[in-house]
């Protein structure tokens, strides 16, 4: 059973690993207890075969408010602790990077700095009618971290991508949406159901193939056209050996008889 009292929460049932910050009331900030949950979280879920998907929520009104600046101006070395706590933080983006399963994101309030970047971790993100996300670096003076200048430029471009981030602009849930920072809206007290039954829907598919479609698609990045046409080959071969694509293909042949 989750202990409620941990910074993060996780728990795993019919087949979804449901990772929750737990920090509400300071708006759920990335310091190094919550970074640190993460990953262990992440290393204790990554390899368990009975978790086919991975829902990141966070409770409160908030998904997540970035690092924690507070815990940055306390330091008596600022610079070590900054980079102690981007480095515990990469390892958690490193993490869900690498998973071989879908991630679903509920997202409301504010999604800022590492929590904008833990949203484009995600591969669908359900947000709510507050959702507000921006990087929110610049207004205190730093930089993104959090692989947040790899990913936000591959999702909606180098030059929506610099407006964000120079400017601090902050965009209402309709506006990522169109922007394709999130993938859905619905009312604030729907999100974590939405986002729970999304996740059990993926967990409930066919989780090889699913799997194996992230990682194309997320690894497709890094390749030429030939080499991922090669990998999609490779790939597609491999998962039509598997139990659960001769269950699907018999399932759909019968259905045509």
């Amino acid at each position: 059973m989750a202990d409620e009292t941990e910074p993060v929460v996780c728990g795993v049932a019919d087949g979804v690993a449901t990772l929750e910050l737990n920090r509400p009331a300071a708006g759920n900030a990335l310091d190094l207890e919550v970074g640190q949950a993460l990953e262990a979280a992440l290393d204790e879920v990554g390899p368990d075969p009975a978790v086919r998907c991975v829902l990141l929520l966070g409770r409160g009104p908030m998904f997540c408010g970035g690092g924690d600046v507070a815990s940055m101006a306390a330091a008596p070395d600022r610079r070590r602790f900054v980079r102690e706590l981007a480095d515990a933080a990469h390892r958690v983006v490193t993490r869900l990077d690498a998973l071989d399963r879908p991630v679903v994101a509920g997202v409301q309030g504010a999604a800022a700095g590492a929590g904008l970047a833990l949203t484009l971790s995600a591969d669908v993100v359900v947000a709510g009618e507050s959702a507000r996300l921006l990087t929110a670096y610049a207004g205190i003076g730093l930089t993104p971290d959090c692989g947040t200048s790899w990913l936000l430029p591959r999702t909606v471009g180098l030059r929506r991508a610099l407006d964000l981030a120079l400017t601090g602009r902050v965009l209402t849930a309709r506006e990522a949406l169109d922007w394709g920072l999130v993938s859905r809206v619905c009312a604030d007290d729907a999100v974590r159901a939405d986002a729970t039954a999304l996740a059990q829907a993926l967990a409930a598919g066919p989780a090889t193939a699913l799997g194996r479609t992230r990682r194309l698609l997320r690894d497709g990045y890094a390749r030429s056209l030939p080499e991922q046409l090669d990998a999609e080959a490779d790939t597609i071969s491999r998962t039509s050996e598997g139990e659960e694509a001769a269950a699907l293909i018999e399932a759909f042949l019968t259905r045509r008889r």
